[in-house]
């Protein structure tokens, strides 16, 4: 569990680029609810792959550290979003209740191979995104930045890096097949988006109610310019998400995951725990 601190920080945290700061805000809305869903889903699939087969054991006792970071994240982003509320941003708890609405909906309907799916489809987004938090190409834009909420995201990317295969490694243990996966893939992919932007939206309202005009032109060049850049390595590495032979494990890890790591073990790091997490 790290140390991170939000009580000074504020929702325009990247002073480079507040609209990327607050697209970032909004995914952090959407992913304790997510990240819950995740651990469910995750559970019934680590119930489900009984028997002593040394791969289903590893692929349960991954899951069982899998829960346990997504437990650490979302508890973080939690305390991240209360900050959200604090600086003014009061219709997020009503924006919340579609999400979860969402999440339960899912549960509720939709069978465990479809679940681990629509995880699995989300798990594979990280790659592609991972090596702007690590080789120093996102440098320009977080100068100043609040590094609490900068080595939030840097330790949640990292960490997400970390596991990325345990979802694709459980869907694969209990149906597989492309067509479900490429099903998955988009179902979370668009609903995602659509979670997202609507926070985002509204994120971005709040802050322009004290716009001259001029500044919300800016903001609103700002916002265009940060969805590019937020999307166009996701989208860039859907090729080979997609592709039918796609493995998280052929994924090399990015230039400075290794350092990034040893930096937020080092720095960020409750010191009581950060043994027990350097042994891991």
């Amino acid at each position: 569990m790290p140390s991170f601190d939000f009580s000074d920080s504020i929702g325009r945290w990247m002073p480079r680029a507040p609209e990327m700061a607050q697209l970032l805000n909004a995914n952090s809305i959407v992913i304790p609810h997510l990240e819950r869903f995740l651990n469910r889903v995750m559970a019934r699939a680590r119930a489900e792959l009984k028997g002593d087969d040394p791969e289903k054991a590893r692929i349960r006792a991954d899951i069982s550290t899998f829960i346990k970071q997504e437990s650490c994240h979302y508890t973080v982003h939690g305390a991240f979003n209360e900050m959200m509320l604090r600086n003014g941003y009061d219709r997020l708890p009503e924006l919340e209740k579609d999400i979860v609405a969402h999440y339960d909906r899912l549960l509720a309907t939709k069978s465990l191979p479809f679940l681990i799916a629509y995880c699995e489809g989300f798990e594979s987004l990280t790659p592609p995104v991972a090596s702007g938090w690590f080789d120093g190409s996102m440098d320009p834009i977080m100068k100043n930045a609040d590094p609490n909420p900068a080595n939030m995201w840097r330790w949640h990317i990292m960490e997400e890096f970390e596991h990325r295969t345990v979802c694709h490694d459980a869907f694969e243990a209990i149906h597989g097949g492309y067509w479900l996966r490429f099903y998955g893939f988009f179902y979370q992919f668009v609903s995602m988006e659509r979670m997202v932007g609507r926070v985002y939206r509204y994120l971005l309202s709040v802050d322009r109610q004290t716009m001259t005009s001029e500044e919300i032109k800016r903001s609103k060049t700002g916002a265009r310019r940060s969805v590019i850049g937020f999307f166009t390595p996701i989208i860039g590495g859907m090729a080979k998400i997609l592709h039918p032979r796609y493995t998280p494990r052929a994924i090399p890890e990015p230039k400075g995951w290794d350092a990034t790591r040893s930096d937020i073990e080092a720095n960020w790091m409750k010191p009581q725990q950060a043994p027990a997490l350097a042994e891991g």
